[in-house]
């Protein structure tokens, strides 16, 4: 039997598929954007036809970046329409939103669109006080009375709903025995802060019809090829969920995508006993970082969703916030398929990509403008033939070159060698951010390269930061595939208690520990461990830092940890109380896990070619196909399925015990 992971990208559709006997299969096939499913399908039916019968998939897993390419626009994913149903006089929450501006000094900036327009917003009566007393029941007449002008999903965010949603559920009854879909804000999160509340509800709602087709479009077309298994789909927080989670919360998947590969890292440097990682993927479209500590990955609670993105920064208040918990990565455009384009007469490097669709000029596609990929051809990091059997046009690749360059004034091969500096600079943007800017030491970490161009270029991006050892895994071009078949099933919901750390929480975390679990064994799962944390603060604060919670509750070591990260993020503590505003429980049912399997095999050489090594120029580098036994020294190209392995002179790939390619400075 089989399990089978297929992660959709903006280029390729990446399948990793392992069996009980211990037999794996890899597949990357370009996608489909404007029918991703198509591109999940086809990479199935490719591993379909080496052999294995439908009727031996047992499990599906899949990553995708549907709700994220809804709000950025994309065509064919459109968003419900949604009608919000809000306590009279909170109506316009989330137009008036945050004080944040997404321009701090621009006074004409405008904040994003509310997602309900003001002709879809309706006040009624009812009230409950942060302390969860109704003071004025639901007023039943006036819910009927605007339930004829309600249109699309309807979202039902009440004020103080997360202290008691005794008003929202009998609202929720009413207006589902009146055929409309409902969403209700203490089912999407029961935390405090009405405009993040009313915001994720929203979000969900807006996402509910599209999500939900797409996933039983999938299970349809999987039954049509035989494949009966049960589909789980890949949250932000890199826990799975089944398609039923996944539809009722649709908020969740927003960065279902890069998730995986975060999982994958966090996996495996487990395994090989690295405490510390730096986890780096980078892909067709874009290259993401994040930070492994002691074996998991770090995640963050504040997140918006279809905001500006600046130097790899999502820039606060231009978005939609989503209280859900997300691995904390950076991306940035920097992708073997992202443009170099002239302006003015000065090179640019995206943030334009060329996609599945035409791709780089060297595809022969029809793509015409040069890539990161067509620049690592020119230079002679890539073969013409890749081991997967796609050819590349070099001819076409030198061409773009030829044509961006006389509108630089410079040379064709010149050109292509900035292309290279200047996305390695563009992507240590990313490793800045999710470590220099939460007080990490990016050179006290080991790098894990992945995805089809992450080991192309992991070697010069270690070089910007001091760090002396990176980590390539069998099937990096894959990885994230990989990682998506050793997630947990993971059910997480939290609620807002705002007190004192030394007050005894246990009894709020007893309760949200019986909600999950029951949530869990609805869908046929029993409960092997739970986490908790606590958004924590000091009370002449506003927001909140997140801490890991232990069982029994202990206000000792909370208010220890709370202060410990307070320093290392902020370099100070303060001598006031420390407040609990949230606490969060994340039910887990563990899968079996699969590991990377080595192969005996000692390094062969294929041939020598002339390749550019960024601070060192053109140097006569030695190829070989992938290993899994002895090393070699740079400069050398070492070539697997489904990535490029780039060895500068003075660094060392040694293959380990597993087939992982070791690379050190030598």
């Amino acid at each position: 039997m089989w399990k089978v992971a297929v992660d959709v990208g903006g280029t390729f559709t990446d399948l990793y598929a392992v069996s009980r006997k211990g037999e794996s299969a890899r597949v990357k096939v370009l996608s489909t954007p404007q029918s991703p499913e198509i591109g999940v399908l086809n990479a199935i039916d490719e591993f379909l036809e080496r052999g294995v019968r439908p009727q031996e998939v047992d499990l599906v897993i899949h990553a995708t970046t549907i709700a994220t390419n809804a709000f950025l626009g994309q065509k064919h994913l459109k968003l419900a329409e949604v009608s919000l149903v809000t306590t009279k006089g909170m109506e316009d929450i989330i137009e008036i939103q945050r004080q944040k501006r997404p321009n701090l000094y621009d006074f004409t900036g405008k904040k994003p669109k509310p997602l309900v327009p003001p002709e879809l917003r309706f006040g009624v009566k009812e009230r409950v006080n942060f302390k969860g007393e109704v003071i004025e029941p639901l007023d039943v007449s006036e819910l009927l009375r605007i339930a004829p002008n309600l249109r699309g999903i309807v979202a039902v965010c009440f004020l103080h709903s997360y202290a008691n949603p005794v008003n929202e559920i009998k609202a929720k009854e009413i207006l589902e025995r009146l055929g409309f879909d409902v969403v209700a804000s203490h089912e999407s999160t029961m935390e405090r802060r009405e405009y993040e509340r009313f915001s994720t509800t929203i979000v969900n709602a807006a996402l509910k019809p599209l999500v939900s087709s797409y996933l039983l479009r999938l299970v349809e077309a999987l039954k049509s090829k035989g494949i009966e298994a049960p589909l789980f789909v890949v949250a932000s927080s890199g826990g799975l969920v089944t398609i039923e989670e996944a539809m009722s919360r649709p908020a969740q998947l927003i960065e279902s995508g890069p998730a995986g590969g975060a999982v994958g890292a966090a996996y495996y440097a487990k395994k090989l006993g690295v405490k510390e990682a730096l986890a780096f993927d980078m892909g067709g479209t874009t290259a993401k970082a994040a930070v492994v500590i002691n074996g998991e990955p770090v995640l963050t609670r504040e997140y918006e969703v279809g905001g500006e993105v600046h130097a790899g920064r999502l820039v606060k208040g231009s978005g939609y916030p989503v209280r859900y918990p997300f691995i904390d990565l950076a991306e940035v455009s920097a992708g073997g398929g992202t443009i170099a384009w002239s302006e003015n007469g000065i090179l640019r490097v995206g943030p334009i990509s060329a996609g599945a669709n035409p791709g780089p000029a060297c595809y022969g596609l029809g793509g015409e403008e040069p890539t990161v990929t067509d620049a690592n051809l020119v230079l002679g990091r890539l073969p013409e033939r890749l081991p997967s059997g796609l050819k590349l046009r070099k001819d076409l690749a030198l061409k773009a070159f030829e044509k961006l360059s006389k509108e630089l004034g410079s040379d064709p091969i010149e050109v292509a060698e900035a292309v290279i500096e200047a996305i390695t600079e563009e992507m240590g943007r990313a490793v800045r951010i999710v470590t220099i800017e939460r007080g990490i030491d990016p050179s006290e970490l080991i790098l894990i390269a992945y995805g089809g161009m992450g080991p192309l270029h992991a070697a010069e991006l270690a070089e910007q930061f001091g760090i002396k050892e990176i980590l390539v895994p069998m099937g990096a071009g894959v990885f994230t595939a990989f990682g998506m078949l050793n997630s947990d099933v993971k059910y997480s919901i939290t609620r807002s208690v705002v007190k004192e750390v030394t007050e005894d929480l246990e009894p709020y975390f007893l309760e949200l520990e019986a909600a999950v679990r029951r949530r869990m064994e609805l869908s046929g799962m029993s409960v092997d461990r739970f986490e908790r944390v606590a958004d924590v603060r000091y009370s002449t604060q506003g927001w909140t830092l997140e801490v890991k919670a232990d069982k029994p509750y202990s206000p000792e070591k909370l208010a220890r940890r709370f202060e410990e990260l307070h320093e290392r993020r902020y370099g100070f503590k303060l001598d006031v109380p420390i407040v609990v505003e949230n606490i969060g429980v994340t039910a887990i049912h563990y899968v079996n896990k699969v590991g990377l399997k080595g192969f005996d095999k000692e390094p062969l050489e294929i041939g020598k070619t002339e390749a550019w090594f960024m601070g060192r120029g053109f140097e006569e580098a030695t190829v070989y196909e992938r290993f899994g036994k002895g090393e070699v020294r740079g400069p050398g190209i070492i070539m697997d399925y489904d990535t490029t392995v780039l060895v500068p002179s003075g660094w060392i790939a040694k293959a380990l015990e597993d087939g992982t390619l070791m690379l050190r400075r030598a």
